[in-house]
């Protein structure tokens, strides 16, 4: 649900082209804390003016739509688990089922704190829907998103997108929100020379 998240989508996945030695690791980091509440009129209103922000720096799109037939709960903690039931039952369904959830909130209007809005996109990802819902409504998942919780305060994380490098056993804070991919890439070359990892990049000035 976070809407620089969707922003930096593009950014992240080139990386991955980029920089095909990292494996990344996706972590959920809890934007927002338990509620059962809608969003505030303030709330909403915040998100809405962040939407065009990040669509006129990021190029992504939003459907706007949404705010017309949904008024979302003010907690992320219910799509963070729909995304840990996805990888709980297949790692390599986490990020596609994560790319999943983006585009139900952000384009397709779909309420992102709403069960039919996960099982929505788990039919789209072509899992087992009684095998998904028995995950989804397992402690499993409870456990999953308190570790998850647990490694983004380790790391002093408080914003989102924050990417966090690790080599040799050290950890390098190499975007703490937002960046397009030329800092991406001035960020992770920086971290490699520190921590004297050698790499080779194609000698095109693009990875300078």
């Amino acid at each position: 649900m976070c809407s620089w998240c969707w922003g930096f989508k593009p950014v992240l996945e080139q990386v991955d082209q980029e920089y095909p030695e990292l494996r990344r690791v996706t972590v959920m980091g809890g934007l927002r804390g338990e509620s059962d509440q809608p969003m505030s009129d303030d709330l909403a209103k915040l998100v809405q003016s962040a939407w065009a922000r990040i669509e006129q720096a990021t190029g992504q799109t939003f459907n706007h739509d949404l705010w017309r037939s949904h008024r979302p709960l003010a907690t992320t903690l219910p799509a963070c688990r729909a995304v840990l039931a996805a990888r709980l039952l297949n790692p390599a369904r986490e990020w596609p089922f994560m790319v999943g959830m983006f585009k139900a909130y952000f384009t397709r209007a779909l309420d992102p704190t709403q069960r039919e809005t996960y099982l929505d996109v788990a039919a789209q990802q072509g899992l087992d829907l009684p095998e998904y819902e028995a995950k989804l409504d397992s402690p499993d998942v409870e456990h999953a998103l308190q570790q998850d919780l647990l490694l983004t305060r380790r790391f002093g994380i408080t914003g989102f997108p924050s990417v966090v490098l690790s080599l040799e056993k050290d950890h390098y804070l190499v975007s703490p929100g937002y960046q397009p991919i030329e800092g991406m890439r001035r960020a992770i070359n920086a971290a490699y020379e520190e921590a004297g990892v050698e790499f080779v990049r194609p000698e095109s000035g693009l990875y300078s």
